[in-house]
């Protein structure tokens, strides 16, 4: 299977690095070059199901926009139809699976023929990723949005296909939009970077090549040990393990998965870079998070936003009163969980991280209201009494993520009330199978250093930015013979490909 992370598409990125920029004098040229490589990524990624998927969808998405400029009177009708046959073919593909089992349960307590359904219907690569973007495209082009021109075709199949983004994201829109910047923390509109005519440079090599390394590390290396030695064994089979390698397994899940999908992010930032696009920043310390809605805020930004922008806001958002404003935030975070996964346990995820946004407004409104002080003075209170707050609101919010996440990985809801069972009963008669004292000291080590790491970050990177560029590659270099030897064997794929 091609990978990002195999010898054949470093070999591949090499050959086609030169190329790309042997055309830097004609950005579209370059457009299309991208085109190709990214539906070539896509296919060998996938299969020619996927690519003919996604082609299809960009050519109808493409005449959709010309139709809503070309026929004004019934601009809102195309952009309906846009966004329902969106949504309908996201649904098809993303679902099919979980209703044809009821329907097939159904049709046989009937004593009904179900041979008709389809056994096994094939995710297309990026689906959710395209789905999400054209969204925002259609209602960017429907309001007309300055900043938003309508791509020709070439431009709009690169927005739809740009390997750095196709297969997890991170979900680039077409506009510039509140909280969605690049590595520099500025706004990063992907219509602008498609459409300039200006030769594209090479942004920040140096940077780029070091996010890769880190990339590296944290997927291929950290996140590559916990789930071989510590996640998998544990959540096949929980029952088996002590009350405190359940707990290890719990914390490893959520460290594993924020290793894997941020270095995934960081990686494909780093090509972007490498490319000239300056591509969204996904995450950004998420698990320093001092309350769920500030988690919210740095993890899978792209995701939340766009939440935020397509299914909060036009619920409602905050605009009728208290009350409605947390069943909109609860129906958000419900559909969020859903777009996750089909199973109940997906859903349940999503109504918790719901449930637990709705009871910090209404702690923070309960303050309000005790205290008669302002809205914004209620927000945040617990981390802002000082450093000792901070740490008790993340030690509780860090928990709180963690246990949930217990139902993103198990593959059902039996599974996962079966990792709490062992972790609330396996505490006597059950012996240790790994020493999960290691894990837990490592743990609470790197989470208290974290902190310091991030706040000196900045520091590093400026002192990184003067030193001569040979300077720089050799120790890369060291490094990454360091990842291929301590990394675990094979190619681990990524996570939040899945989704």
């Amino acid at each position: 299977m091609f990978s990002f992370l195999s010898i054949e598409f470093a070999l591949s990125f090499i050959g086609f690095f030169c190329l790309y920029w042997g055309l830097r004098k004609m950005p579209q040229m370059q457009n299309i070059l991208l085109v190709i490589a990214s539906y070539l990524c896509i296919f060998l990624m996938s299969n020619w199901i996927a690519v003919s998927v996604i082609a299809t969808y960009s050519c109808i998405i493409y005449f959709l926009s010309i139709a809503m400029d070309r026929w004004q009177i019934h601009k809102k009708k195309i952009l309906l139809s846009g966004i329902v046959f969106t949504l309908l073919q996201l649904a098809f593909f993303k679902y099919y699976d979980f209703f044809r089992q009821e329907s097939s349960l159904a049709l046989d307590a009937l004593h009904l023929d179900s041979s008709f359904l389809i056994s096994n219907l094939l995710l297309p690569l990026g689906l959710s990723y395209y789905s999400f973007q054209s969204i925002s495209y259609l209602l960017s082009r429907y309001h007309q949005e300055t900043e938003v021109p309508r791509f020709n075709l070439p431009q709009l199949l690169l927005h739809f296909s740009f390997f750095a983004t196709i297969t997890a994201g991170p979900i680039a829109r077409a506009q510039s939009a509140k909280g969605l910047t690049d590595i520099q923390q500025q706004p990063c509109g992907m219509s602008a970077q498609i459409c300039q005519t200006e030769p594209r440079k090479i942004l920040y090599p140096s940077l780029a090549f070091a996010l890769i390394l880190l990339a590296l590390i944290k997927k291929w290396w950290i996140a590559g040990w916990l789930a071989d030695h510590w996640v998998n064994p544990v959540f096949e089979n929980p029952m088996q393990y002590h009350a405190l390698e359940v707990l290890c397994a719990i914390y490893g899940y959520t460290l594993q998965l924020f290793l894997d999908f941020s270095g995934y992010s960081e990686m494909m930032v780093a090509f972007g870079l490498l490319l000239g696009f300056r591509l969204p920043v996904n995450f950004r310390a998420p698990l320093l998070a001092h309350n769920i809605r500030d988690f919210w805020d740095k993890w899978h930004i792209s995701l939340s936003t766009w939440i935020r922008d397509y299914i909060y806001i036009p619920l409602g958002g905050s605009r009728g009163g208290f009350a409605r404003t947390q069943v909109n935030l609860l129906i958000a975070m419900v559909l969020s969980g859903v777009w996750h996964g089909s199973g109940w346990n997906f859903f349940l995820w999503g109504l918790l991280h719901g449930l637990g946004l709705v009871l910090l407004n209404i702690g923070d409104k309960v303050y309000e209201k005790v205290r008669k002080v302002s809205p914004r003075e209620s927000r945040n209170v617990l981390a802002n009494t000082g450093w000792l707050g901070k740490v008790i609101g993340t030690f509780v919010t860090i928990h709180f993520v963690c246990f949930c996440f217990v139902f993103f990985r198990a593959k059902s809801l039996d599974e996962a009330l079966q990792v709490f069972q062992a972790l609330f009963q396996n505490t006597v008669n059950v012996s240790w199978t790994n020493n999960p004292l290691y894990l837990l000291s490592i743990l609470l080590i790197s989470w208290i250093a974290y902190p310091f790491v991030r706040h000196y970050t900045p520091k590093l990177s400026s002192i990184f930015g003067r030193v001569p560029k040979y300077a720089v590659s050799i120790p890369l270099f060291v490094v990454f013979l360091l990842v291929l030897i301590c990394a675990p064997s094979g190619i681990p794929g990524f996570i939040y490909a899945n989704f």
